[in-house]
């Protein structure tokens, strides 16, 4: 028998409305040549990382497992952040 995977339902689709606004925010953001804009969502990602003890680069890091690579990840999202804002090219 084939597996008929689930189709995904309007309520899974509306999770992904934070994906969809950043998706769109960096087109925006590229078009626009508005790199402090990236500033802020580089800092909204840190933020986020910070919130849940992981991170997602190349690959998937924890606070907890991984603690040097993940605070890397997450002071260069903060460093490059204070520079875009700083000087906006």
């Amino acid at each position: 028998m084939i597996p008929n995977p689930a189709r995904p339902t309007q309520t899974r689709s509306l999770r992904l409305w934070p994906t969809w606004t950043a998706v769109a925010a960096v087109w925006a953001f590229s078009l626009s040549n508005q790199i402090w804009l990236f500033a802020l969502l580089f800092l909204a990602w840190a933020a986020f990382d910070i919130v849940t003890g992981e991170s997602s680069f190349v690959q998937r890091v924890t606070r907890r497992e991984q603690p040097g690579t993940y605070w890397l990840v997450v002071f260069t999202w903060v460093v490059l952040s204070v520079l875009w804002l700083v000087y906006p090219g």
